[in-house]
């Protein structure tokens, strides 16, 4: 999104201004890279930062019911209530569950720690019953 609102920030400030075109190709060429790369530098300082805070707990296991889930890890152990989350969706790797009014917090639940494919459908038919899917 941030290349897109630099290249229409780009042109209305080119139209308002009345800039020639090559200033105008020439701030587009520039702002659109820039903006890319920055969007990119923040999401990997947010996933570093992110990342940063969950590795000192170790590896988890999930285990999720109708009432909500329990996550047990190597250092610590917390249960979270289906109201704590408003929405999820679903992604070829992960379920990502959105926070409700309440709460604005994310959890993400890996597929690759099922292990069958009914698995996955058993914990999609608790989300279902328990979230909205987006």
């Amino acid at each position: 999104m941030a290349p897109v609102m630099a290249a229409v920030a780009v042109s209305v400030f080119s139209v308002a201004r009345d800039a020639p075109p090559v200033v105008w190709i020439i701030s587009l060429v520039l702002a659109v890279p820039i903006a890319f790369w920055g969007t990119l530098r923040g999401l990997r300082t947010m996933a570093r930062r992110m990342h940063s805070m969950v590795e000192p707990y170790g590896e988890a296991r999930m285990v999720a019911d109708e009432r909500g889930s329990v996550t047990t890890g190597e250092r610590a152990s917390f249960s979270m209530h289906w109201v704590v989350f408003r929405e999820y969706l679903e992604t070829p790797g992960l379920f990502v569950l959105l926070g409700g009014d309440r709460a604005a917090g994310v959890a993400v639940l890996p597929k690759r720690g099922a292990q069958d494919a009914a698995d996955i459908d058993r914990l999609r038919a608790i989300l279902d019953r328990n979230l909205k899917r987006l």
